[in-house]
């Protein structure tokens, strides 16, 4: 389980640092992790935000989210144009 939470916290922060406001010279995103041994692993990437919403797209292209979406138990994005948090948990029950 530790290679999918640090591929999915990679790419998160690589949405980050591409497509918030995250991108501009003096901005920051947080990373943070927590693990729970024998519940779930958790990590989250809260960026400054920006004009557009990270989502799942169909076509061709970009396909980060959907590896989070493919790994991960559950994930979920929140905030605004402001501040945004992206986050997925990945229970250990789910793991073979």
């Amino acid at each position: 389980m530790a290679d999918d939470v640090i591929l999915c916290a990679s790419e998160l922060a690589a949405n980050a640092a591409t497509h918030s406001r995250s991108r501009l010279p003096g901005s920051t995103f947080t990373v943070r992790v927590k693990i729970s041994p024998g519940d779930y692993a958790w990590v989250e990437v809260e960026d400054d935000g920006g004009t557009s919403t990270p989502e799942i797209r169909d076509s061709t292209g970009h396909h980060g989210l959907d590896i989070v979406r493919a790994l991960a138990t559950d994930w979920g994005i929140g905030g605004d144009h402001t501040t945004r948090t992206i986050w997925a948990r990945f229970d250990w029950s789910d793991r073979s």
